[in-house]
């Protein structure tokens, strides 16, 4: 009988092993939610890698456009050289010109005297009159009128000196005038594909930033499904072993039925297989129970607040403190590093009013909702106005009154910009929040 219990236990193993074997694939058995979460990040960071890739496109173009303006600029400037240099000859040529005018001019003067000293035209009818015969006669009135001609040529060539000398003057300052402006227009195209370049630089920075959160994100989430893979696996192993361990008991109970055992012995059997499955079954519960518990549990969220302040000091006192930056400071996406002067947008804005005693948000999202908003005609100094760059709110100020505002932007670092510069101006829609009173 001994041989038989033994036989029947191995043959029980093998069939728990072969039902071990055999069960479907532990995917089934892991969170159909990560898998979800999984293939929604998988695709936000192909989203992002495409953005990137566009974005890197663009930036290739605008590079292309900042060196044809170089290029421009600098034929403008030739044609500044060119010009100034046609003006320096134009310049002898009218000192030259008023030279002969000048002669010109004194010329007819002393004829006008000669005219006035000899009595003028009675004087010229008197040398015809004078004339000895008709020869003398004709050789007289061809002097005279050989005389008027002179004074008439002399006077017709002053008049077309000066005629030329204004024309001359008009179109050289006409000239000059159109490269100068054109030269201002293709400078003023060049500033604004720098920022163009420096908006989207910055915001490459940020897709890559996102990316590689959500390549964390990703990870995470593949390392979660892991764990409950093997969850999923030690739980079938459980769940083997234990119907192996049943089969067992079932086989020992058939067998010492077999040879008939005693009353006592056939309780102790039953009672055995009555209480400890339930046992384990309420241990499994609690331990299932406690795993959900532990899963589910979350951060609370956290929420941002707007922040108004009625001390009207503290606006003099953050742009005081943000004014000490301009011009020694660099733009860092993210950054807020007083010790080695480097600040975003938003993150110098935040750092000037902490330092005014004012708590404020950090990003612009967070920025854009603060306060109270205002509309533009109603801005005072120490707002916070927002310009929509390489996004709605992408960049923030604090306006400083007459069309300026302080700033930290990826051109120049902190710096007093105006309004009316094309850049900002285009930028700029009216979103003005004021924080403190």
């Amino acid at each position: 009988m001994k041989k038989r219990i033994i036989a029947s236990s191995f043959s029980i193993l093998l069939g728990a092993s072969v039902l071990f074997t055999s069960l479907p694939s532990v995917t089934v058995f892991a969170d159909e939610n990560i898998d979800q979460e999984i293939t929604v990040k998988q695709q936000e960071i192909n989203s992002i890698q495409q953005q990137e890739r566009e974005m890197k496109e663009t930036l290739e173009q605008l590079d292309t456009q900042v060196n044809q303006t170089n290029e421009k600029i600098e034929a403008t400037k030739k044609d500044i050289s060119k010009t100034k240099k046609e003006a320096k000859q134009l310049e002898s040529d009218i000192k030259e010109l008023e030279n002969r005018m000048k002669a010109r001019l004194e010329l007819i003067k002393k004829r006008a005297r000669s005219i006035q000293t000899s009595g003028g035209a009675t004087n010229y009818l008197d040398v015809i009159l004078g004339a000895e015969s008709f020869s003398d006669l004709v050789d007289r009135a061809f002097v005279i009128n050989t005389i008027f001609s002179a004074d008439k040529n002399i006077l017709q060539e002053q008049e077309d000196d000066k005629t030329a000398l204004e024309k001359s003057e008009a179109d050289l300052k006409v000239k000059l005038d159109k490269v100068q402006n054109e030269l201002k227009e293709v400078e003023e195209l060049k500033e604004q594909l720098t920022y163009q370049i420096n908006d989207k630089n910055s915001l490459l920075a940020a897709m890559e930033e996102q990316r590689n959160a959500a390549t964390l994100q990703l990870k995470d989430l593949e390392n979660q499904k892991a764990i409950l893979i093997e969850k999923a696996k030690a739980e079938e192993r459980r769940r083997a072993i234990e119907e192996a361990q049943k089969a067992e008991r079932i086989a020992m109970e058939k067998e010492a039925n077999s040879a008939e055992p005693t009353k006592n012995n056939e309780e102790k059997v039953q009672k055995e297989n009555e209480v400890t499955p339930v046992k384990e079954k309420t241990e499994t519960k609690q331990e299932t129970k406690q795993e959900t518990k532990t899963e589910t549990k979350e951060e609370p969220a956290k929420s941002s607040t707007p922040v108004v302040s009625n001390n009207s000091s503290a606006i003099e006192k953050a742009i005081q403190v943000g004014s000490t930056m301009v011009g020694r400071s660099s733009y860092s996406w993210g950054a807020i590093d007083v010790k080695n002067r480097r600040f975003d947008c938003s993150g110098f804005v935040h750092w000037a009013y902490a330092s005014a005693g004012v708590n404020i948000g950090r990003s612009t999202s967070a920025l854009s909702t603060q306060g109270k908003k205002v509309s533009t005609s109603e801005m005072k100094r120490g707002d916070l106005i927002f310009f929509n760059t390489y996004k709605t709110n992408g960049h923030v100020g604090i306006y400083l009154g007459n069309g300026t505002f302080l700033n930290s932007n990826s051109s120049h670092g902190v710096s007093i910009d105006s309004l009316s510069n094309t850049y900002w101006k285009n930028a700029f829609k009216g979103h003005v929040r004021r924080v403190v009173n």
